[in-house]
């Protein structure tokens, strides 16, 4: 005899969706998640397999000319992944998100900080917050690794951090040491002058005694009051990735030390021309000089 499947609402089905999220991701996304599914809270009491493809690709049109394609795109993913999973645990039998295309985003050059305008940010804040941000900047880390980094993961012996993420497809956490340079190893130094001895954390909030959430506000200030474009922590990220390419480090060395699972994300962070990229235009830089040379004493032997 055949089995009836059970029904469940879009509300039941996106609840499964975050608990998931917030037992396998990081919290940031499972709340961002959180915050885009709202955007659909309208549809919580209908049934998952009412809702259409015509229904899914009007709100998705609604979205992106309220919050542009870009957005609107970020919006699809989640959607998609609520009924991804429950198609997967066999409470539908079709993902109605499927065949809808994304919308076109143009893509635009990174805005990656100059060392200067680093240095000033820098130079503005209290003491804390250089060490915090000098440790977020030159160890390629994420804001959060930062965050929850404690003093058991700091080796000034062997001039080491280990910085632990879940940012993998398992949800697993994972770690990766990154080599301390001597101004790092200064900021820690004074990081730990400076600590809450009751707490675990190089970087406490000392509001709440924890570890920080994310902190977001300081440096948008801090450039405001310099008059610089704002740089957020993903900008601290991408100078060091390009400063490394530059001097000549390999795109896997790079990728080790941002923690990327794929040399592509590392690559996208890469804006500056690679020495392969430059050896090849000069091939061509020769080649077409050769050839120039060539028919100009063609000319000047035939006069």
């Amino acid at each position: 005899m055949r089995q009836s499947r059970t029904l469940i609402t879009f509300g039941e089905a996106g609840n499964k969706r975050l608990d998931y999220l917030k037992a396998f991701r990081t919290h940031a996304h499972y709340r961002d998640n959180q915050a885009m599914l709202r955007r659909f809270s309208d549809w919580a009491s209908l049934p998952l397999e009412a809702i259409t493809p015509e229904m899914v690709r009007s709100r998705l049109i609604e979205l992106s000319q309220e919050l542009g394609n870009h957005n609107a795109n970020r919006h699809h993913c989640a959607l998609t992944a609520v009924f991804s999973q429950a198609l997967k645990d066999g409470f539908i039998n079709r993902n109605p998100c499927y065949g809808l295309p994304k919308f076109p985003v143009e893509k635009t050059i990174k805005y990656i900080p100059p060392r200067e305008h680093i240095s000033q940010v820098l130079l503005s804040v209290n003491a804390l917050d250089r060490a915090y941000l000098t440790v977020i900047w030159l160890t390629g880390a994420r804001v959060r690794e930062i965050n929850r980094l404690t003093w058991k993961d700091v080796d000034f012996d062997g001039r080491l951090i280990r910085l632990w993420t879940r940012k993998k497809k398992n949800g697993n956490r994972t770690c990766r040491q990154v080599p301390m340079v001597s101004e790092v190893e200064r900021a820690l130094k004074y990081a730990w002058e400076q600590r809450d001895k009751n707490s675990p954390y190089v970087f406490t909030n000392p509001k709440t005694g924890k570890a920080y959430d994310y902190r977001d506000k300081f440096i948008a200030t801090a450039c405001k009051r310099l008059g610089i474009p704002k740089i957020n922590y993903h900008d601290f990220c991408h100078h060091t990735a390009s400063t490394l390419a530059q001097k000549g480090a390999s795109l896997t060395d790079i990728q080790k030390i941002l923690g990327h699972e794929r040399a592509t994300t590392t690559d996208h962070y890469l804006q500056s021309l690679g020495e392969s990229v430059r050896r090849a235009m000069g091939l061509l830089e020769q080649d077409t000089t050769e050839s120039t040379t060539k028919e100009k004493e063609a000319v000047e032997h035939k006069s």
